[in-house]
């Protein structure tokens, strides 16, 4: 009976450390029903280096897994990607978006006249801008006690369409480890959700696809966007 007791305990510890998802979230007050309804997505930045994602994998797949999570919230209005691009390809608007987004990341500061064309054209009340800011994987050498892992983190900011306020903003990053067994050619697959489960098709030591841990992430950052 303690025995049980005791294993109880360390269940509701090992899952009271889990990490929630998002991991971080700002809300401002104006962030309101009645203020965003209609959010127009751009394509996603990646502060990626280019030596770790050369062919520009990341903010594609990001972007592609990404949307079909914002279509399940039927409580906002999204204007896709390539929707808001013909908008800044009519407004002859390309450099001034490029650099907008590019510094976005670090400066946080909005091109409040940029974002009031494009909200014109687009008839939307906020802009959605993401990020992809992690983009790892660790295989692990057979000779070394160590284990494979892939990670992914991104960040979705909303800034207003009148002045560039940040309305709402979430960040999240999360992993699956790929772990050779005792026994056989299996990897055990365990996320930052605490799930495991067996993958059939991993390779020895190999970290696991990136495809995995990106659905973990943009579903997280889908969901925290407020109930309207």
């Amino acid at each position: 009976m303690k025995r049980l007791v005791w294993l109880l305990i360390v269940v509701v510890a090992l899952i009271g450390c889990q990490k929630k998802h998002p991991v971080r979230v700002y809300v401002d007050p104006a962030m309101t029903p009645d203020a965003v309804e209609q959010v127009a997505v751009f394509s996603f930045t990646s502060l990626i280096h280019q030596a770790d994602d050369p062919d520009g994998q990341a903010p594609r797949m990001l972007e592609e897994y990404f949307m079909p999570e914002l279509d399940k919230r039927n409580d906002y209005k999204f204007i896709a990607p390539n929707s808001v691009a013909y908008a800044i390809q009519s407004e002859d608007l390309e450099e001034r978006t490029k650099k907008f987004l590019n510094d976005w990341p670090i400066s946080k500061q909005a091109d409040s006249e940029l974002l009031s064309k494009l909200a014109q054209r687009l008839n939307c009340d906020a802009f959605l801008i993401p990020v992809v800011d992690l983009w790892q994987k660790d295989e692990a050498d057979y000779q070394e006690n160590t284990t494979p892992a892939t990670y992914v983190g991104a960040t979705i900011t909303i800034v207003s369409a009148d002045n560039g306020t940040v309305l709402f903003e979430a960040s999240d990053e999360d992993y699956i480890e790929g772990a050779r067994t005792e026994t056989d050619d299996r990897s055990i697959v365990r996320g930052g959700s605490g799930r495991v489960a067996a993958d059939y098709s991993a390779k020895l030591y190999r970290a696991p696809p990136f495809d995995g841990v990106v659905q973990k992430v943009v579903a997280a950052l889908a969901l925290s966007l407020p109930a309207r």
